[in-house]
């Protein structure tokens, strides 16, 4: 039985392709990325001669058929995205989870991720956070995903386009994200540019940078969601000290907030 290794590409800089990554690249039976054109321009910069295939959103059920029977017949394979580590926004993820459901071999080479660095880069508290993929462009998605930032309790990384990123900070803005947020464009590249502040100083400062290439956005617990929590608490213990009943009150909690009735139940029933 062959192995299947999830290969990481650089997320702009060259050089932070390992030794390993190279060594598993050129000694696979084949490889599948997302994009054969980008893929061959990094395997010619370090001569890598491993054949390629195509695997993304739209083929993926007849390749994964494809990975299964060359992995039953002892061929080593690699999976490699555009850039960073393959199965984050990426049509890999899916193919990974049914070749381990089906029992075969594994492998995770370490290397680039944007989101890791991203988050390093925010100087928030990164002990938890939340990846959130590609901001939705409109409709009850993107007011889901707002729904999201204003709830979370830890920091929230996502993508979003240069063309996009503007508009997608103004609709957060109106509809009440009151957050610090950190921009990152073009990591590990040469016109690297980390933007830092509150949603309004962090919009001035993109209106006069030349918006091109990758963002990755980490946006912080909302401020006025901290507040509101804290005074919840408070008011929690209020109605409880008033022998207002556990499970009804979380299920009134529930109504208000869209939190789980037995979460709010498991925090407050030893109060």
């Amino acid at each position: 039985m062959g192995t299947l290794y999830i290969c990481p590409t650089p997320i702009g800089n060259l050089d932070d392709v390992s030794q390993r990554l190279i060594d598993v690249l050129n000694n696979v039976d084949l490889i599948y990325c997302e994009d054969t054109r980008r893929a061959k321009k990094l395997l010619n910069h370090f001569g890598i001669e491993t054949g390629i295939e195509s695997y993304f959103i739209g083929n993926e059920v007849n390749k994964i058929e494809d990975i299964k029977s060359h992995l039953g017949n002892n061929l080593n394979l690699a999976l490699i995205s555009d850039a960073g580590t393959p199965l984050i926004s990426d049509p890999g993820n899916k193919l990974v989870e049914i070749i381990i459901k089906e029992g075969f071999r594994v492998e995770s080479i370490p290397g680039p991720s944007s989101v890791l660095v991203a988050l390093t880069l925010s100087g928030f508290d990164i002990s938890n956070f939340q990846f959130l993929g590609f901001i939705p462009k409109s409709g009850k998605e993107k007011s889901e995903f707002l729904t999201k930032l204003l709830n979370a309790q830890m920091p929230s990384v996502c993508f979003t386009s240069p063309k996009r990123v503007i508009k997608d900070l103004d609709y957060f803005e109106k509809n009440g994200l009151n957050s610090q947020i950190t921009v990152c464009r073009e990591l590990t590249k040469k016109f690297e540019t980390i933007h830092r502040g509150d949603i309004a100083e962090v919009k001035e400062k993109l209106s006069s940078d030349n918006l091109k290439g990758e963002i990755t956005l980490v946006i912080a617990p909302s401020e006025l969601n901290t507040n509101v929590n804290f005074e919840l608490d408070s008011a929690l213990k209020i109605l409880l000290d008033n022998g207002v009943p556990k499970r009804d009150l979380a299920k009134a909690v529930s109504l208000i907030t869209d939190i789980p009735t037995n979460e709010i139940y498991d925090k407050i029933k030893d109060s």
